[in-house]
C-alpha cells in the first residue's frame, strides 16, 4: 500500500509527549541533513496543526533533530532557480514560510531550540522563533546567518529577530559579514542562551526551562515592552552609526549588506509583521540580482550535493 501525503510528511519527524507535557518534536527530512525544501514547506503545516490542537493539553514545545546536525539552511535549490517575473511568487512563497513561524511562537506556550548540531542560515532563523536556544557544546557545530555569503538576505524573519534579541549593531556583526560561530562563541555573543555537555543535559535543560517559564512571550510581541527594548538609547544611537561601520568594515559594502542594515534599522522602529514584509521585499530584490545568482551557482559548481548555506 502506498502512503499518502499524511504519512510521508509524519515520517519526516516524531512527535512525542511526556508525562508533564512536554511535547518534543525531531525532524528528520529526507536527506544527510534537514532543510527547508518543499517537503519541509509540506511537513510544517500539519505539525503545527497537530500542536494546535493538543495546545490546552501542552506546557511547552521543544524543536530538536534526529540527525547529526540541526537544520543545515534554505533550498538554495529554489533561489538558484528565481528569475525575473516571480516576484509574487517568491515574496508569497517565503511569506508562507515566515507564518509558519509565527504560528510557532504564538502557540502561547515555550517554545525551545534543542540545538544538536549545527544551525545555519533558515535553520538557525528557526532557532530564533523560540524562546530559548539550547546547544550541545560539539566542537564541529557551527551556527550563524551566511546568506550575505550568497548575495541575499536572510528570509525567515533572521534580520528581524536577531536585531530585536542582539540590538542593531551587534545582530549586525553576524549578518553583514555572514560569519559562522561555534558553540562557544555563540554563547559568548547571545547567539544561543546556553551551551551544555552532554545530549541528556540538552532535553534536561530544556524541559526545566519550559517549566520554569510558562506564558513567556516573544519581546517583539509584548506591546508594553516593544519599544522600550527597542527604541532605547543604544539602538537609537547605533542607527547614525551603521553607514560608517559599514565604510569602516567593507571596502565597498555589497548591495547584500547594505539592504540588511537598511532593513535591520527599519525593524526597530516596526510593528514586527510590517517589519517582515519589507525583511521580504528585500530578499525578493537580492534573489534576483545577478550577483546572487553568481554566488549562488557558484556554490553549486563546487559542491556535488549541496545541502547548506555555509
Amino acid at each position: 500500500m502506498s502512503k499518502g501525503p499524511d504519512d510521508m510528511t509524519a515520517s519526516c519527524y516524531s512527535l512525542v509527549v511526556d508525562e508533564t507535557g512536554i511535547a518534543t518534536v525531531g525532524f528528520d527530512l529526507p536527506g544527510k541533513v534537514n532543510i527547508m525544501d518543499d517537503t519541509f514547506m509540506q511537513v510544517m503545516p500539519r505539525l503545527i496543526d497537530r500542536l494546535e490542537g493538543m495546545r490546552e493539553h501542552l506546557r511547552g514545545v521543544i524543536l530538536t533533530s534526529r540527525k547529526s546536525t540541526f537544520f543545515a539552511g534554505g533550498d538554495l535549490a529554489l533561489m538558484r532557480r528565481a528569475e525575473r517575473g516571480q516576484e509574487q511568487f517568491l515574496f508569497t512563497h517565503f511569506q508562507r514560510l515566515k507564518s509558519f513561524l509565527r504560528r510557532l511562537e504564538k502557540l502561547d506556550r515555550p517554545l525551545v531550540a534543542a540545538i544538536n548540531g549545527t544551525a545555519l542560515g533558515g535553520g538557525y532563523e528557526l532557532c530564533l522563533a523560540c524562546h530559548r536556544r539550547i546547544a550541545l557544546a560539539n566542537p564541529k557545530t557551527r551556527i550563524g546567518l551566511p546568506e550575505v555569503n550568497f548575495g541575499i538576505l536572510p528570509a525567515a524573519g533572521g534580520v528581524i529577530r536577531l536585531t530585536a534579541i542582539l540590538g542593531l549593531l551587534p545582530a549586525l556583526d553576524f549578518l553583514v559579514t555572514g560569519r559562522a560561530v561555534d558553540v562557544a562563541a555563540a554563547y559568548v555573543s547571545g547567539l544561543i542562551d546556553e551551551a551544555v555537555e552532554t545530549e541528556a543535559m540538552l532535553m534536561e535543560r530544556a524541559k526545566a526551562w519550559i517549566l520554569e517559564n510558562a506564558g513567556t512571550r516573544q519581546v517583539w510581541d509584548r506591546p508594553r515592552e516593544l519599544g522600550a527594548h527597542r527604541l532605547s538609547a543604544e539602538n537609537r544611537g547605533a542607527i547614525f552609526q551603521v553607514a560608517p561601520w559599514l565604510r569602516k568594515s567593507f571596502r565597498q559594502p555589497s548591495q547584500a549588506a547594505v539592504r540588511i542594515a537598511d532593513i535591520a534599522a527599519q525593524s526597530i522602529f516596526l510593528d514586527f509583521d510590517i517589519a517582515s514584509r519589507i525583511e521580504t521585499r528585500g530578499f525578493v530584490e537580492l534573489v534576483l540580482t545577478q550577483e546572487a545568482n553568481k554566488r549562488i551557482s557558484a556554490f553549486f559548481e563546487t559542491n556535488t550535493r549541496p545541502q547548506r548555506l555555509d
